[in-house]
């Protein structure tokens, strides 16, 4: 075994898929039930199994194409949970209660999805030194996090949904952007995403108080 792969893939699995069983413990909170549990997997393995199958022919698609699909997606779901969000956030301030939305399952899938690919994306410059280094390391992530999540689930689960979403809408826009600007060309950093972050942040909050 390669260790200096196998840790590579570990952290970087265990650092992606676990923002994924943070967002499907909350979601399992709102509806008491395997629901999101399903979702978050299929998302997962929508991303990871074309990785280890076909993992080494992955660097000859046409990236620009697939991110800027995958900023496209990012932005519809963002604007979703904002929308979500802010309807959450008008109806307190207007004194009729602060009752939850349940939310949509898809946005599980898809934070899912995007984590998986935020990982896959490392995986798959590791997979041609060490299949099966980087294979191990990641499945050991994953069933750590599977453990974490089942463990810590109902501290996770206080926090409030539309929070979340506020969040959330900022992190994916954010990441649609940086997508879409490599996608027309320019290489950047991916230190940008806190700059970019913030502003969502504070974009997100003047609509929500529009």
């Amino acid at each position: 075994m390669n260790f200096g792969i196998f840790f590579a893939a570990f952290g970087i699995s265990l650092l992606e898929l676990s923002e994924a069983g943070a967002v499907t413990a909350i979601y399992q909170g709102i509806y008491r039930g395997f629901k999101p549990v399903l979702y978050a997997i299929a998302g997962v393995l929508l991303v990871l199994i074309p990785t280890f199958t076909v993992g080494r022919y992955i660097i000859y698609l046409p990236l620009d194409y697939v991110l800027a699909v995958s900023s496209v997606i990012l932005f519809y779901f963002g604007y979703r949970l904002l929308r979500s969000a802010r309807r959450y956030f008008k109806r307190t301030g207007r004194g009729k209660g602060g009752e939850e939305e349940r939310g949509d399952l898809a946005v599980v899938f898809t934070v899912s999805a995007i984590e998986a690919f935020e990982a896959a994306l490392v995986l798959i410059a590791l997979i041609p030194r060490s299949y099966s280094s980087t294979l191990i390391g990641t499945l050991l992530a994953a069933a750590i996090v599977v453990i974490l999540t089942a463990v810590i689930k109902d501290q996770i689960a206080r926090i409030r949904l539309p929070h979340l979403k506020y969040v959330l809408s900022a992190l994916l826009f954010s990441l649609g952007t940086l997508w879409a600007i490599e996608a027309a060309g320019l290489d950047l950093t991916d230190l940008v995403l806190i700059p970019f972050f913030l502003a969502y942040l504070g974009i997100n909050y003047l609509i929500i108080k529009l």
